[in-house]
């Protein structure tokens, strides 16, 4: 069996460090959005865990600031909880194995993100690659 997650979004909080026995880990949230059939939309946040040796967490903490755009791909997994109020509650959660930042914070990503400025997109400076079809006229292929 092989899972894989690849989500793509900006940090809607700074990242925590927090130290264990084992090492450290850096913990963040990334939203993925959803438009619903009906016209609702839905906000997933998936809590990654990215577990670092000791001197390299600090440098990476500087760069997973509040809106920071970043590519994570990780291992997914589902925890089930019980909330305060005693009803039940689900996280989505991801071992990071794999972190690129994308777009460091900047002084405005300090304020909330708009929704239409929260999803990464491609870079302008790279053109789409047009799909190979045959010329108007010829047969295809198969």
């Amino acid at each position: 069996m092989y899972a894989r997650l690849i989500v793509a979004g900006r940090l809607a909080r700074d990242a925590e460090l927090r130290q264990l026995h084992n090492g450290q880990v850096i913990r963040f949230s990334v939203p993925h959005r959803q438009r619903l059939a009906s016209g609702e939309e839905r906000t997933l946040w998936i809590e990654c865990s990215y577990w670092r040796n000791t001197g390299e967490s600090t440098e990476v903490l500087k760069l997973l600031k509040k809106g920071a755009a970043v590519v994570v791909e990780g291992t997914p997994s589902v925890r089930l909880y019980t909330r305060q109020d005693n009803t039940p509650g689900v996280s989505f959660e991801c071992r990071v194995t794999n972190l690129r930042v994308l777009a460091l914070a900047t002084a405005e990503a300090e304020s909330p993100v708009p929704p239409e400025s929260a999803e990464v997109g491609t870079p302008e400076s790279e053109p789409p690659i047009p799909p190979d079809l045959p010329p108007a006229g010829e047969d295809l292929p198969f």
